[in-house]
């Protein structure tokens, strides 16, 4: 596949059906902390038989035997790269609880997985220049760790899962094509690390003040050493709010204090560094972030107002380019920042200018992505009249069009969404 660079070079930057699927999952060890399955959740007693879940549940509540899925096994694979010390996916990829995560690219075996989001929302694998279908179950969150992929099961209301329940954490491995779950766990999203999976359920519903409820969340750490799940407790005055980035052993946390006028209320004041389990590490009195930021390279990136930020953790150097454009989405890729509202900013001259749809059916980005080299987008029609699908990302320089805002014709790169693997 031919990347377009971002560099411009001197231009102006100007139907629902239900599938019963018979999902697998392999035997479960250790798993201490497993809820009893009141969620409707299977059982954690095994079968004996690889790749099978060790029980479903009938439409009628009875419990029967699992069925065995195997995914697509490649056999003995040829390491072709070595993974992060931390991350299973690139981290500019995970900037939130909510994003899909469609696609992970696998450095181990040179593997990149993705959702056929749109189409048949199976999970699928370039490889060797080939695109096939590895694992058929509906998924979405997708990260790669010791050459096995993970994702959360997802029904997306089309699809009825046997065996298992949207939101069970899955695991294949391409080798023997074994596909498995951890638990009966059901989760609305995750985090995979190299030690841990960081676990959210939403809609918990917690006591707030007096005959006041709100909509609350848990989280959970699954460690992969011990096969087990902690919940994270919070107890008494909240000092720092864990997120999801990790730097090392350590996640971002934002630092809070109490306000006088409201003694149950807090303010953020700063960012700091916290183990999962509380213990502190450096501070940044003062420093604010937006509420989506990622980790790289020893620094923090975000967008704030009108302007991007990196800051450097190490040395607290913080550069800062101000963009002329609004934000709701963005990957940073080769140098630019590629916006979701339909413009792109580039570091090495400053410059902001527009992008324009190839495609009118698809001329809006909800969600962006990246493999480290290619951009790929969740897009569709911004009315939302038409499905989203995910697509890949090809640039056209010098695309002309009449801006009713210039008065005139405009020079714009032009975006074509291609299939992912074309």
């Amino acid at each position: 596949m031919k990347k377009v660079s971002c560099r411009l070079k001197g231009l102006i930057l100007a139907g629902v059906c239900v599938l019963a699927l018979a999902s697998c999952g392999g035997k479960k060890e250790g798993n201490s902390q497993e809820t009893d399955g009141t969620a409707g959740g299977i059982s954690p007693a095994p079968t004996g038989e690889e790749g099978g879940f060790s029980q479903k549940l009938s439409e009628d509540g009875a419990v029967g035997d699992g069925l065995a899925l195997k995914g697509k096994a490649f056999g003995e694979l040829p390491v072709v790269g070595k993974e992060d010390a931390v991350y299973c996916n690139l981290p500019e990829n995970v900037v939130n609880w909510e994003n899909t995560v469609p696609l992970c690219v696998d450095p181990l075996y040179g593997i990149m997985y993705y959702v056929d989001y749109g189409g048949d929302f199976m999970i699928h694998a370039v490889y060797d220049g080939q695109s096939q279908t590895v694992v058929e179950l509906p998924g979405k969150r997708l990260f790669c760790r010791g050459g096995k992929l993970y994702f959360l099961l997802q029904s997306y209301n089309k699809f009825k899962i046997e065996g298992a329940l949207s939101g069970n954490i899955a695991e294949y491995d391409p080798v023997t094509g074994n596909v498995s779950v951890l638990s009966d766990k059901v989760f609305d999203s995750m985090v995979v690390y190299q030690d841990m999976i960081y676990c959210l359920q939403v809609g918990q519903t917690t006591d707030f003040e007096e005959n006041m409820k709100i909509d609350g969340t848990r989280t959970w750490f699954y460690f992969f050493d011990s096969k087990t799940f902690v919940e994270h407790e919070i107890s008494g005055q909240v000092e720092y709010v864990l997120n999801i980035y990790r730097y090392g052993e350590y996640f971002l946390a934002r630092t809070l204090e109490p306000l006088q006028e409201k003694p149950n209320s807090s303010r953020q004041v700063g960012m700091e560094l916290r183990t999962w389990d509380g213990v502190r590490g450096t501070v940044w009195d003062g420093l604010l972030t937006s509420h989506e930021y990622y980790v790289k390279d020893d620094s923090l990136h975000w967008y704030s107002g009108d302007s991007f930020h990196i800051f450097d953790m190490k040395t607290g150097d913080e550069q800062i380019y101000s963009l002329e454009k609004g934000i709701s989405n963005y990957i940073v890729v080769d140098g630019c920042v590629y916006g979701t509202a339909n413009w792109l900013f580039e570091f090495e001259n400053g410059k902001t200018g527009a992008w324009s749809s190839m495609d009118k059916r698809l001329n809006h980005i909800f969600e962006i992505y990246t493999d480290g080299e290619e951009v790929y987008a969740i897009a569709g029609h911004y009315s939302n009249d038409m499905n989203p699908v995910l697509r890949r990302i090809q640039m056209t320089e010098g695309v002309k069009r009449y801006s009713a805002v210039e008065g005139g014709m405009v020079t714009e790169i032009g975006f074509s969404f291609v299939p992912v693997a074309k």
